[in-house]
């Protein structure tokens, strides 16, 4: 398997609230000392806090933290659940934990924008120095690059790439072979071959679910400028992907081979459910489902899955995906700096391998074997297509990771909601397209 590239952030600065502002006011440098502690340096045990939100049992975090204080005996750690499953519920409780002055010392940030906002307001500690007195450095330690303006304030946890999931029972009972390459408009022949039925039981060829990716499709497929606003901050939706992003929602829509999107937000459908029970028979996602389509999730589905690569926007391009993920942060105030970065450390990089559910960002993990404890348990040879899977992650590109504005969440909606309405029918394609280049080059102008 060839080694996954690496990925790199650039970024201009942003601000929180207000309150965020006041609360956490005074750079990094300014609060408490990064010493080694008593925890490290002495007899003395330290506790430190875990912020996150994720089952502790279900991703074993009970497991890696037991290993962790067995090698660690001197750091205790203690779990902190903000919003169970939710993540961005979770960013909010860590904002207002900081805003009250709660006590914070290692923080799971859940995107690209939500970590660099926190270190644009001197919330998160640096973290180079750390390494340079373990005689490390980031880029010989981690293979995803978290640098801002030359720092790095977080080490990777999990890493995500897309590509698409297929039932491949309801696949092979329509005759049609698992693609190893292929274009949006063949993915879209494909969900009109795998829809059949009426009613409460139709079985419809694909979902799109209701994340702003899946309306600008096309995008997220290249190596750069992969968002509605290019790296040098200029828009980038007079081009014929954005149209395409909006087009693919319109002829699914139009042709019944998508979930309906009134069906998605009237009854808050999850992409989760409506892939394992079959209801749709083909679903783009990202990485972190490849353990619980071995099996090893809180749903297991009753038939085989395969993989297919991400879909290009025209028959040649190169296969790509944009990559997102986890990024694991020490706050800037912690009172024990260097144990929350000895935890952090140590988590993004054996503790990744020992949890051996998602692609992470360590330069020396074994991808191979992780790979085979990602795609194990004792149903996963029925349940996953392990061939299908290796092709479409050594045959993917990881594109540049990048934020370029601080009002993404604006620009976001913007798209959203001129989508929302082609796909309700108050309006017509050609009319979406216009409005939502309007607003988003409208937005882009006010900010600038």
């Amino acid at each position: 398997m060839k080694k996954r590239r690496s990925v790199s952030i650039s970024l201009c600065a942003v601000l929180l609230l207000s309150l965020l502002l006041t609360a956490c006011g005074g750079s990094a440098n300014e609060q408490s000392s990064s010493g080694s502690g008593s925890g490290e340096g002495g007899n003395e045990q330290v506790t430190i806090k875990f912020f996150h939100w994720y089952d502790d049992k279900i991703e074993g975090f009970d497991k890696l933290i037991a290993e962790f204080e067995k090698q660690h005996p001197n750091i205790k750690v203690e779990s902190v659940v903000g919003v169970l499953n939710d993540a961005n519920e979770t960013m909010k409780k860590i904002d207002l934990a900081i805003a009250s002055g709660e006590e914070l010392d290692v923080m799971i940030m859940n995107n690209p924008t939500a970590y660099a906002q926190r270190a644009a307001i001197d919330v998160l500690e640096p973290l180079d120095e750390y390494l340079e007195k373990d005689g490390q450095t980031f880029n010989d330690e981690y293979q995803v690059d978290t640098a801002i303006d030359g720092k790095h304030y977080a080490f990777p946890g999990k890493v995500n790439q897309y590509f698409v999931m297929l039932n491949k029972d309801q696949l092979d009972a329509a005759g049609l072979p698992v693609p190893t390459e292929w274009t949006w408009d063949e993915y879209l022949d494909y969900a009109q071959k795998l829809t059949k039925g009426e009613g409460p039981s139709k079985q419809y060829g694909t979902y799109f679910h209701t994340w702003v990716d899946y309306s600008m499709l096309p995008l997220m497929g290249q190596l750069e400028n992969n968002n509605v606003i290019k790296s040098d901050g200029t828009p980038n939706v007079d081009n014929d992907l954005f149209r395409q992003g909006l087009a693919i929602r319109d002829r699914a829509a139009k042709e019944g081979s998508a979930v309906p999107y009134e069906d998605t937000i009237s009854q808050k459908l999850h992409y989760r459910n409506v892939f394992m029970n079959g209801q749709a028979s083909m679903l783009m996602i990202g990485s972190w489902m490849i353990t619980e389509a071995a099996g090893n999730g809180p749903i297991k589905q009753n038939f085989k899955t395969a993989f297919a690569p991400y879909p290009t926007a025209k028959a040649g391009d190169p296969i790509a995906s944009k990559a997102d993920g986890d990024f694991v942060t020490v706050y800037a105030k912690s009172k024990h700096k260097q144990e929350a970065y000895t935890f952090a450390k140590w988590f993004t990089t054996e503790g990744m391998e020992l949890q051996g559910k998602y692609l992470n960002g360590w330069a020396k993990s074994d991808s191979q074997a992780l790979i085979d404890k990602m795609t194990s348990g004792p149903d996963a040879e029925k349940l996953i297509d392990k061939e299908s899977l290796l092709h479409v992650l050594d045959a993917t590109k990881l594109a540049k990771m990048y934020i370029s504005v601080p009002y993404q969440e604006e620009l976001d909606k913007a798209l959203m909601n001129e989508m929302e309405k082609m796909l309700l029918g108050a309006q017509d394609l050609d009319t979406a397209v216009t409005n939502a280049q309007t607003n988003i080059k409208n937005l882009i102008s006010a900010n600038q």
